[in-house]
C-alpha cells in the first residue's frame, strides 16, 4: 500500500521506473567517463600502450590522474565586445607510462599483488615550479631542489641514449633534467604524520598498532628531497596503474612481446637471408683463371674489361690452354625455402596468421560466408588479445573512474550502484555477426504483430546503426520532427501506419512480380532445352535405324520388302517416342502456366 495515497501499489510498474531511473543514470556516467577519456586522448594513448606490449611485451597505463586544464570561454560585455576567459579546471585523466620507467614489485606476479610500485619522471625547472603550485607539494624542498646539479638526482642511465646510440642519433643528453620518483605503496602512520604539511587537508591522529601500523600513500622524492607525501586520494585504496601482456608470463608482472615469440625463426630468416646474399654474390659471375706463361694483356692490365684484346705467347700451344671458367652453383631455391618456412613457423609461434596482418593468401575463399567464416577463425587469437586488454586495462580502468566520479562527482544524477561489463571482444572481433543478428532479428520483428508490439524500435534503430558504425543521430530525424510530419499526415488525410503498410505491400508485390518473371524466364528456358533434347533423341533415334538396317541387311541378306516392312515398324515405333514427348512437354507447359497465373492471382488479391 502507498502510505500516502493508501491506495494499491503496482510492484511491476515500481520495478520498471526504478529500472528505468538506474538505466538513465547509468547512461549518464558513461558518457560522462566517456568525455573524461576522450579529454585525455584515450585512443591514441591506448594505441602506444598496445604497441609497449607489442614490442616490449608488457604495456603500463595509468589514469585517472589529476590534470589542470585551461577552458577558454568567450564572453560578450553589454557594450558588444567580446572577451576571452581562460578558466583553469582539474579533471582525471589518463596517462601512458613508460616501461622502462615503470619499477613494480618484482616478488609479485600481478600488478594487484605488488606490495609497492615506483615509477620514474624527469621534470625541467620549469616543471618542477609547475609542481611546486599543487596542494601538499614541500615548497622548501623543491627550492632546495632546483639549486643543486639536476645529474646528482640520476640513480639509473636514461634508455633513450641507447636507442638514440642504435639508430645512429647523437646523445645530446638529459643533464638538465630532474629525476623524479612516484612512490604508491604502504608508508608507516608516524612517519605519514610526520610528512604531512601544516595547511592540507587534516591529518587525523591515527593510533600506532603493530598489527597495523601502514596507510596506504603516495610519496614524490628525488634524491634525498622529499617532495610531496600524501593519501591515497581514492577511498578504494586502488593504484592508478593496470599492466596490459601482450602474451602473459606466469612469474612476473612484465610478459612477452612479439619479437621475443618470434626470436628463434628470426634468427633463421636473418640467416637463410644472409646465405641467399652470399651465395648470390659469388654465383652472379664465374670464376676466371688465366695461365699467365701463355697469355699476355695487350694494355698491361690483368683486369677482365669487355673486348679486351690478349696475346698468345706460345703459338704452339691453344689459347684453351690459358684460360678457364669455373661457376658457383646458385642455390637461391633451397634458401628461399628456408626463409619461407621460417616465415612460417614465425606466424604460428606469435599466432599472427597473414590473412590476420592484412595480407591474402592464395587460399582464400571467394564467398562472402566462407570470408567471413576465414576472418572469424583468424580472429580467435587476436580475441585472447583483446579480452586480456579488458580484463586488465579497460574493467580496472574504468572502475577506479567511476570510483572518482562517485567520489568527487559534483553532479547527482550520475551517481549509482553500477557494475563494470567491459565487451571490447565481443563488440569489435564478432560486430559483422552481431550486424547480421541484429537484420534478422528486426526481420522477424516486423513481421510479428505480436512481437512487433513488443519491440523498442528506436532503442533496436540505435543498435543497428551502431554495429554498422552509423553516426545515427547524424542520419535519424528529432522527435519533433517525426510528429510534425505525422501531424502532416493526418491533417491530408493520410495515416503514416497506414501508409507504412501501403509501401510494405508494394515491395511484396514488386517481390512477386519479380518472382513471377524468374518463374517465366525458367519456363522458356526448360522449353528450350526440352526441345534441345528431343531434337537430339530423334537424331540419335535415325542414326541408330540406319545402323541396324545396313547390320541386318549385311548379316541376314534381307529382301527389299522386308527392310522396307521393319523401317516401318521403326518409323512407328519412332513417332510413337515423339508422340509421347510431346505430350509430356505439353503437360509441363501447362503447369508452368498454371503456376505463372496462381502467382498472378494471388498478388492481385494480396
Amino acid at each position: 500500500m502507498d502510505p500516502q495515497t493508501g491506495q494499491p501499489v503496482d510492484l511491476g510498474k515500481m520495478a520498471d521506473a526504478v529500472n528505468l531511473e538506474a538505466t538513465e543514470k547509468a547512461e549518464r556516467m558513461e558518457t560522462e567517463i566517456d568525455d573524461q577519456l576522450t579529454e585525455s586522448r584515450y585512443q591514441i594513448k591506448a594505441r602506444d600502450i598496445i604497441h609497449d606490449a607489442c614490442t616490449m611485451g608488457t604495456g603500463v597505463v595509468k589514469g585517472p590522474v589529476i590534470v589542470g586544464r585551461s577552458r577558454k570561454k568567450w564572453e560578450t560585455a553589454e557594450d558588444g565586445t567580446s572577451v576571452l576567459q581562460v578558466i583553469e579546471a582539474l579533471e582525471p585523466a589518463v596517462e601512458r607510462v613508460d616501461p622502462w620507467d615503470f619499477f613494480p614489485d618484482m616478488s609479485a606476479r600481478t600488478i594487484d599483488e605488488a606490495e609497492f610500485i615506483f615509477e620514474r619522471r624527469r621534470l625541467s625547472k620549469k616543471q618542477l615550479r609547475e609542481f611546486a603550485n599543487l596542494p601538499g607539494t614541500m615548497v622548501d624542498q623543491v627550492r632546495e631542489l632546483l639549486k643543486s646539479d639536476a645529474r646528482e638526482t640520476h640513480v639509473a642511465r636514461n634508455h633513450v641514449d641507447d636507442l638514440r646510440a642504435i639508430t645512429g642519433v647523437a646523445s645530446v643528453g638529459d643533464s638538465s633534467l630532474y629525476e623524479v620518483w612516484e612512490y604508491h605503496g604502504p608508508i608507516s602512520k608516524s612517519e605519514l604524520m610526520d610528512a604531512l604539511q601544516s595547511g592540507e587537508a587534516e591529518m587525523e591522529d591515527y593510533e600506532i598498532d603493530e598489527l597495523d601500523d601502514e596507510i596506504e600513500g603516495v610519496v614524490f622524492f628525488s634524491g634525498d628531497h622529499v617532495l610531496r607525501v600524501q593519501l591515497n586520494p581514492m577511498d578504494s585504496a586502488e593504484r592508478p596503474y593496470s599492466v596490459f601482456n601482450w602474451e602473459k608470463d606466469e612469474s612476473t608482472v612484465f610478459g612477452f612481446g612479439v619479437p621475443y615469440l618470434m626470436r628463434s625463426p628470426q634468427k633463421v630468416i636473418n640467416s637463410s637471408w644472409r646465405m641467399m646474399m652470399d651465395n648470390s654474390g659469388l654465383s652472379v659471375a664465374d670464376q676466371v683463371v688465366v695461365n699467365r706463361e701463355l697469355v699476355a694483356p695487350a694494355d698491361g692490365s690483368w683486369q677482365l674489361t669487355p673486348k679486351k684484346l690478349w696475346y698468345l705467347k706460345d703459338k704452339t700451344r691453344s689459347v684453351n690452354e690459358a684460360f678457364a671458367t669455373f661457376s658457383t652453383p646458385s642455390h637461391q631455391q633451397e634458401l628461399a625455402n628456408v626463409f619461407t618456412m621460417a616465415r612460417q613457423l614465425a606466424d604460428e609461434e606469435t599466432n599472427l596468421p597473414l590473412i590476420a596482418q592484412g595480407e591474402q593468401s592464395q587460399h582464400i575463399t571467394k564467398t562472402s560466408s566462407g570470408m567471413a567464416m576465414l576472418m572469424n577463425s583468424s580472429n580467435i587469437v587476436l580475441r585472447k588479445s583483446v579480452k586480456n586488454w579488458d580484463d586488465d586495462v579497460t574493467r580496472p580502468l574504468i572502475t577506479r573512474f567511476y570510483d572518482y566520479n562517485m567520489q568527487y562527482g559534483e553532479s547527482p544524477d550520475i551517481k549509482g550502484d553500477y557494475t563494470i561489463d567491459a565487451r571490447g571482444s565481443s563488440a569489435l572481433l564478432v560486430r559483422e555477426k552481431q550486424q547480421e543478428n541484429l537484420m534478422i532479428y528486426a526481420n522477424i520483428s516486423a513481421q510479428n504483430p505480436e512481437l512487433m508490439m513488443r519491440r523498442d524500435w528506436e532503442g533496436l534503430d540505435k543498435e543497428i546503426a551502431k554495429a554498422l558504425e552509423v553516426p545515427y543521430y547524424n542520419v535519424t530525424k528529432t522527435d519533433g520532427e517525426i510528429e510534425e510530419i505525422k501531424q502532416r499526415a493526418s491533417q491530408q488525410g493520410g495515416n503514416p501506419e497506414v501508409e507504412l503498410k501501403k509501401a510494405d505491400l508494394q515491395l511484396r508485390q514488386q517481390e512477386m512480380q519479380l518472382e513471377a518473371q524468374m518463374q517465366q524466364a525458367k519456363f522458356q528456358a526448360d522449353q528450350q532445352l526440352q526441345a534441345s533434347k528431343v531434337q537430339l533423341e530423334q537424331m540419335k533415334l535415325q542414326q541408330e535405324r540406319e545402323i541396324k538396317m545396313a547390320e541386318l541387311a549385311a548379316k541376314a541378306q534381307m529382301t527389299e520388302k522386308q527392310l522396307m516392312a521393319r523401317a516401318q515398324i521403326d518409323s512407328a515405333k519412332i513417332q510413337t517416342d515423339r508422340e509421347k514427348a510431346a505430350g509430356d512437354l505439353a503437360i509441363k507447359r501447362t503447369t508452368t502456366q498454371l503456376q505463372a497465373q496462381n502467382l498472378a492471382n494471388g498478388r492481385d488479391t494480396f
